[in-house]
């Protein structure tokens, strides 16, 4: 058995050709294209949703139980505040204020009366009292009852856009009861809201650009109200803002709001398709001397095209961008499209 182990090893070693003993293949370096980290001025972009609301809105209602006599006004017109839009039946109003102003004038002379007479001491001060004192009543009584006759002509208390009218002529009309609406839409203000996290960073006077649907155009708008409290619900804040062109703009309608925050410090950004998810969070590979090394990074605001890097990162950083499911810690690397 010696003897045959010593022929074969003599017969390797004097063989004419070469023999590998349990060889290994290099394996091929994998080819990937790549990213230098660098600090760049970064604005975040905060994207959401919002409603369209006419810059003034009301439902014009009844005040006084009586019957419409008038509609003065076309249905979807324009008007101007102070314009006259129904008249009630105020008939009787008006012939309770002529027998109002009879008695007042009479309780008018009647006082004049008194008040000559009570330094000759043919009245008591009594008298000179008690007819002041109704005076007094029917002029108030007066001015209640020409109240409620300006109350029976309805007027528009802001210039804007009408709608359809709710009633017709004749109706006896009810307290609170809706007559018709009334829109200005001179200015249209956008409602949204944005997460609690963004609280110190908008400002009122902060400008925003929304699109509604089936506009493509872009409008732009200014933060004008902030809402003092965050909503304990949905943990967000509540914002309004107004748009000076409202043209092809209806209240109630959906907006697609943007805002964009001012440039904060320099940021490191990195292409998105360089980040990987990892067992606690997400990471990139690192490219140095022609290997690769993974490292585990805190993301900030990710955009479309780019993610903003927190830690982990540091400019100047080659990142790999490209045949990251081939890469793996310690694999050779070959760059390719190296700017």
């Amino acid at each position: 058995m010696m003897r045959l182990t010593f022929f074969l090893t003599t017969l390797v070693l004097c063989s004419p050709w070469p023999v590998a003993l349990h060889a290994q293949p290099a394996m091929p370096a994998v080819q990937v294209e790549v990213h230098t980290a660098q600090t760049v001025p970064f604005a975040e972009t905060i994207k959401t949703v919002g409603t369209l609301r006419a810059n003034e809105a009301v439902t014009i209602v009844a005040e006084s139980p009586l019957r419409l006599k008038e509609i003065a006004f076309e249905e979807g017109a324009q008007v101007e505040a102070g314009t006259l839009l129904f008249q009630l039946d105020d008939a009787e109003l008006q012939s309770e204020l002529k027998e109002i102003e009879a008695r007042l004038a009479l309780a008018l002379a009647n006082k004049k009366r008194t008040e000559e007479l009570l330094p000759t001491k043919a009245v008591s001060q009594f008298d000179a009292d008690l007819a002041a004192a109704e005076w007094q009543g029917l002029e108030a009584q007066k001015q209640t009852k020409l109240v409620q006759i300006a109350r029976a002509k309805i007027i528009a208390p802001f210039a804007g856009k009408l709608g359809t009218r709710k009633v017709s002529t004749g109706a006896l009309l009810s307290p609170n009861l809706p007559l018709v609406d009334l829109q200005d839409t001179s200015k249209i203000k956008v409602d949204f809201t944005v997460p609690e996290r963004y609280a110190r960073s908008i400002r009122e006077k902060q400008k925003f650009s929304f699109t509604v649907a089936g506009q493509g155009e872009a409008r732009d708008g200014v933060i004008t109200v902030i809402e003092p409290v965050i909503d304990p619900q949905t943990r967000s804040l509540r914002l309004s803002g107004v748009c000076d062109k409202p043209e092809g703009l209806w209240p109630g309608g959906f907006a697609d709001v943007t805002i964009t925050l001012d440039q904060g410090q320099p940021s490191i950004m990195i292409p998105t398709q360089a980040v990987v998810p990892s067992p606690r969070g997400h990471g990139v590979y690192l490219i140095a001397s022609g290997k690769a090394k993974f490292q585990e990074v805190v993301i900030g605001t990710r955009t479309d095209q780019q993610v903003q890097i927190l830690r982990g990162v540091a400019a100047g950083d080659v990142i790999a961008i490209t045949n990251l499911n081939r890469i793996r810690p310690g694999v050779e690397v070959k760059l390719v499209n190296v700017p």
